[in-house]
């Protein structure tokens, strides 16, 4: 492999796949597993005064217990790492391939470099801004 086309090609198979299984792990634990019982929270890192916490909320109003529950899993430290591959993945995968249908679609010699970098600079300011809200998030602000 050592043109750039195919290593471009094997980090897009590579990415795909990465990104198939963090992607079930997201929908798992953001969308399933935060479910109405919101059950298991200590086999994710919740500690018994989160849980008392969760459960007093939860009787008053369980939409604010669902956020808190989602906001202190989101401040976690493991889950920011997770998140930021994630994204990171999800840029990477999304982008290259758009990069690749140019590339592949437009023939004029000076709109295929010009739209390939406006797609490089889209994924980098998307990329920053998704992994500085990551970074950046406290749940204590809310």
């Amino acid at each position: 492999m050592s043109s750039r086309g195919s290593k471009g090609w094997l980090l897009q198979r590579i990415s795909g796949a990465l990104l198939f299984i963090t992607l079930g792990v997201h929908f798992y634990i953001y969308h399933y597993f935060m479910g109405p019982g919101m059950w298991g929270f200590e086999s994710i890192g919740y500690g018994a005064n989160d849980l008392e916490t969760l459960r007093l909320m939860a009787e008053s109003d369980p939409t604010q217990a669902r956020f808190y529950a989602l906001a202190s899993l989101f401040a976690a430290p493991v889950w920011k790492v997770f998140d930021i591959l994630f994204i990171t993945l999800g840029c990477y995968h999304g982008f290259y391939g758009i990069v690749a249908n140019i590339e592949d679609m437009v023939t004029h010699p000076t709109w295929r470099p010009v739209l390939s970098w406006l797609t490089y600079f889209a994924a980098f300011i998307l990329w920053v801004m998704g992994v500085v809200t990551v970074i950046s998030f406290n749940p204590q602000l809310f």
